[in-house]
C-alpha cells in the first residue's frame, strides 16, 4: 500500500462504480464452479501484518479459512506482496503461525511488496539495508511455499501445466520512505528470457507483481492519486517498468496479478484487457488487510480501524480462466470474469 498523508473516515457505505461482470456460471457460497476446472488457485495480498490500524491477524486467518472451506482442492495461494507492514521477522512469524494453524498443507508463494522492504511509516527515512529485508523475504518465501529455488525477489515455478513468474522491486528507497520501484537490467533480461521460454511450453502464463502498471486496473487509473506509480521516469529512475509492460503485452495469453492500491473489486475496472486479444489481461487483487475505493478513501469502523477484506479464486481451464472475487468480510461473491485463452 502507498503512503497517504490524508485519511478520511466515512460513516456508512462508499459510493463506488459498479463492476461489469462477465457471467461464467452461478456461484453460491460453496459453488465455485459448475464445470470441473483443470485446477484452482487463489490470489490474495496486502495483509500488512503488524499494522495497528487494521484487523490484520483476524482478516488473514478468515481469508485462509474461507479459501480452505470453498476450495480445499486449491493447488496454491499466491500473494501479491505487502504480507507485512514493516518487513519485520515478527510479522512473518505471525503469518507463518496463522497459515500453519488454518491451511498448513497448501503452498503460499510470496511476491515482494513495498512494505516488505522495511520501515515505511510517516516521514521517517527507510534505511533498512537491502540484504536484511531481501534475505528475510527469501527465507520466509521458501518456508511458506516449500519451494527451495528462490534466491532473489524474482523467481518462477509451474503449477500443473501453467507457468508463474514473480517480479519485484530490488531497492529499499532512493527518493522517499516507501514507494520506490526499481527493476534492474538483470531482472528485466531474466524476465524476457522466462517469458520466451514459458510461451514455448505453456498455454497459461501468470505474472505476479506488487505495483500495478499505470492506467490498467483499479487504483492505477489517471486521477486516482496513486503515489506509487513506477511509470513516472523522473521519479523512478531507470526502473524498466514500461519495458516490462511491453514484454508482457507481446504475450497476450498472459494474466498479470497486482496489488498495492487496495482498490476493491466493486470499483471501476478491477480487470483490464480480458476482451482485448492484442494485450495481456491485468487483474487488481484488492486486499485482505483493508480496502480502498474510487473516492480515494476507505472506511473506518467505530474503533477507527480500516476495514474490508477481499481475495481471488482462479479456476483454470484448457480454453479459459475464470476469476472470481470474494468479499471475505460479507462472505459473498462480488466479481466473476472469464478470460478466454488468447492466441500467442
Amino acid at each position: 500500500m502507498i503512503s497517504r498523508k490524508i485519511l478520511v473516515t466515512l460513516a456508512g457505505t462508499v459510493a463506488a462504480a459498479a463492476v461489469t461482470v462477465t457471467a461464467a456460471g452461478g456461484c453460491s457460497k460453496n459453488d465455485l464452479y459448475t464445470e470441473k476446472p483443470l485446477y484452482v488457485f487463489n490470489v490474495i495480498g496486502d495483509m500488512q501484518m503488524e499494522d495497528p490500524n487494521i484487523y490484520d491477524e483476524e482478516n488473514y486467518r478468515a481469508a485462509l479459512e474461507k479459501i480452505k472451506e470453498i476450495s480445499p482442492e486449491s493447488k496454491a495461494v499466491i500473494s501479491v506482496g505487502d504480507h507485512t507492514d514493516n518487513g519485520k521477522r515478527s510479522a512473518y512469524e505471525t503469518l507463518k503461525t496463522i497459515k500453519d494453524e488454518t491451511f498448513p498443507d497448501i503452498p503460499l508463494y510470496y511476491a515482494i511488496g513495498n512494505h516488505d522492504r522495511g520501515l515505511v511509516h510517516s516521514t521517517e527515512e527507510n534505511t533498512t539495508p537491502v540484504e536484511e529485508w531481501r534475505d528475510r523475504f527469501i527465507f520466509y518465501a521458501k518456508d511458506s511455499s516449500g519451494y527451495d529455488n528462490i534466491s532473489n525477489v524474482y523467481y518462477s515455478f509451474n503449477i500443473e501445466d501453467s507457468y508463474f513468474i514473480m517480479l519485484g522491486s530490488e531497492v529499499t528507497s532512493r527518493n522517499d520512505n516507501c514507494n520506490d520501484v526499481f527493476i534492474s537490467d538483470e531482472q528485466y533480461d531474466w524476465f524476457d528470457s522466462e517469458m520466451k521460454k514459458a510461451s514455448e511450453t505453456y498455454d497459461h502464463i501468470f505474472v505476479v507483481i506488487h505495483e500495478p502498471f499505470y492506467d490498467t486496473v483499479s487504483g492505477s487509473l489517471p486521477g486516482q492519486n496513486w503515489q506509487g506509480n513506477p511509470y513516472d521516469k523522473d521519479y523512478y529512475e531507470n526502473n524498466r517498468y514500461e519495458d516490462l509492460r511491453n514484454i508482457i503485452d507481446s504475450y497476450p495469453q498472459t494474466i498479470v496479478f497486482s496489488g498495492h492500491t487496495h482498490w476493491s473489486f466493486t470499483t471501476n475496472r478491477p480487470v483490464y484487457g480480458a476482451d482485448d486479444d492484442s494485450i495481456a489481461t491485468y487483474v487488481n487483487c484488492a486486499s485482505v488487510g483493508y480496502l480502498w475505493y474510487d473516492n480515494l478513501t476507505g472506511i473506518q469502523d467505530e474503533n477507527n480501524k480500516w476495514i474490508g477484506s477481499e481475495g481471488l479464486f482462479v479456476c483454470v481451464y484448457e480454453d479459459r480462466v475464470e476469476i472470481k472475487g470474494r468479499d471475505f468480510a460479507s462472505d459473498k461473491w462480488i466479481l466473476d470474469v472469464t478470460v478466454p485463452l488468447k492466441k500467442a
